[in-house]
């Protein structure tokens, strides 16, 4: 999808959302942010996707099965550990300012966020015939850890700052203040 198709379903789904469902701008918008967020997640963690004789012969044939871990904190804690975490800090984050959030919901969509995105990591490289990505039970325990840190810390601590500056300085509610507010 190139840029001109991507803001081209951006402006339908925006007109579509406003006229038939009934959503304000300020829902728009933050549905615009997480979807441009989870379509750059899903490009940084699914693709390319190489499928090549050469490359299958390089990575050392079919290893797909060899290179998983089913064991938590089988390895040492990495820079790449910390990606996993930092990657999925926005969902939780930002979610609460799409959906009636609990702790419950949040705790579920970072969940399956790290099993979906695991699953289709195996899907591909049994595909291909061999992994450059593996898959790993401690990436989805770090993206929902991600996702929570993203909801307890930054969206609840924004939430609560947000609230005392509104009543300590008798912020007037426009669309968006009201939105986050109410968040």
């Amino acid at each position: 999808m190139d840029s001109l198709q991507f803001y081209n379903f951006i402006f339908h789904f925006g007109t579509y959302s406003k006229i038939k469902i009934q959503k304000n701008y300020t829902y728009l918008l933050f549905y615009t942010i997480i979807y441009i967020y989870l379509c750059n997640v899903i490009n940084l963690t699914q693709f390319p996707i190489y499928v090549d004789n050469d490359q299958r012969e390089a990575f050392g044939g079919q290893n797909v099965w060899r290179e998983m871990n089913f064991i938590p904190f089988k390895y040492e804690f990495t820079k790449l550990s910390f990606y996993n975490i930092l990657m999925t800090v926005p969902l939780g984050f930002g979610l609460p300012f799409l959906i009636k959030a609990s702790f419950k919901k949040i705790f579920i969509v970072g969940l399956l966020t790290g099993l979906i995105f695991e699953s289709c990591q195996l899907l591909t490289a049994l595909y291909a015939g061999y992994t450059f990505r593996f898959v790993d039970i401690d990436d989805i325990i770090f993206n929902l850890s991600g996702t929570l840190i993203g909801y307890l810390i930054f969206f609840k601590l924004f939430k609560l700052t947000f609230k005392l500056l509104v009543n300590k300085w008798n912020i007037k509610f426009n669309s968006i203040v009201k939105h986050i507010y109410n968040a």
